[in-house]
């Protein structure tokens, strides 16, 4: 503590004597004070992305995301057990492809699932435009309305890519359940999945590891890649071609969970009595061809 003293009494004696020195060479006061203690001027210049302002996008995004897998997943499930509990089943797959009733399911519940968060982000942009001054002074307001275009670009990608793997593996499943009651034990391990893949983005993502190995790794994994690539994109930076390669392996993979889950569901749909287990189905699907 006495160094410490010594140390503040030092310095300020010596600018004592250069004030005394700048005033003996002709210098006032104040420029010689002003000249000791200049005014620093300086400018704060972002080079990555601002973390602050993105967490309020990809926490929405993921959670959207979340949402609407298990609202409209659970959804196409449940439609799916009821035509086969109520063989109605039987009559639809005689007159339409495995294929298009899958497909044209998913697709249906894909644009439902858009259409509901178009209405309801949409009306709250539209209503925050029409009360922008009220609301100019809240920066976190006025930062969520502000995403960049790109990063809006992006959300809608891996929102469609993410929402159509899921449902395919929910219509896949629902298509071997035999009574209703059955429903949520059948989707439990698929649930259970996404769930994990969520707690790993949001841990990430409070505790600001995003670009971790796991993270890094779940970035090319189809059932995690839509919440963890999102995630990297818009709280760090992330070189384009490991962005094109993501993207890459969750189109093929939506084709072909795709068609696979039609398999599945061209021969669940017509066994009845217990719970098929996986390798009956897959022994079933070779003798489909």
């Amino acid at each position: 503590m006495q160094d410490q003293n010594t140390m503040i009494a030092d310095g300020l004696l010596s600018n004592m004597y250069s004030i005394d020195a700048m005033m003996r060479a002709g210098m006032t006061p104040e420029a010689a004070s002003s000249a000791l203690a200049p005014q620093m001027e300086h400018k704060t210049v972002n080079l990555g992305k601002d973390q602050v302002q993105n967490f309020f996008y990809t926490y929405i995004m993921i959670l959207a995301l979340y949402l609407a897998i298990l609202l409209y997943g659970q959804m196409i499930t449940t439609n799916v057990a009821t035509e086969k509990s109520s063989r109605a089943m039987e009559l639809l797959i005689t007159s339409a492809k495995p294929v298009s009733m899958m497909f044209g399911k998913v697709i249906a519940s894909c644009l439902a699932g858009l259409i509901q968060l178009i209405a309801i982000f949409g009306s709250a942009f539209l209503f925050f435009q029409m009360n922008e001054s009220y609301w100019n002074g809240n920066p976190m307001i006025s930062s969520l309305f502000g995403m960049p275009g790109w990063l809006l670009g992006y959300m809608m990608i891996f929102f469609v890519l993410g929402f159509l793997i899921y449902a395919f593996l929910y219509g896949a499943v629902g298509s071997t359940v035999s009574r209703l009651e059955d429903v949520n034990t059948a989707v439990m391990p698929l649930t259970m999945m996404f769930v994990v893949a969520f707690l790993v983005t949001m841990m990430a993502l409070g505790n600001g590891t995003v670009d971790s190995m796991l993270m890094k790794v779940c970035s090319y994994v189809p059932f995690t890649s839509p919440m963890a690539m999102f995630t990297r994109l818009a709280m760090s930076t992330v070189p384009f071609y490991e962005v094109a390669l993501s993207i890459g392996i969750l189109v093929l993979s939506a084709i072909a969970v795709g068609m696979v889950s039609a398999k599945i569901y061209r021969v669940g749909v017509l066994l009845y009595g217990t719970k098929p287990k996986f390798g009956a189905i897959l022994k079933a699907m070779r003798k489909a061809g």
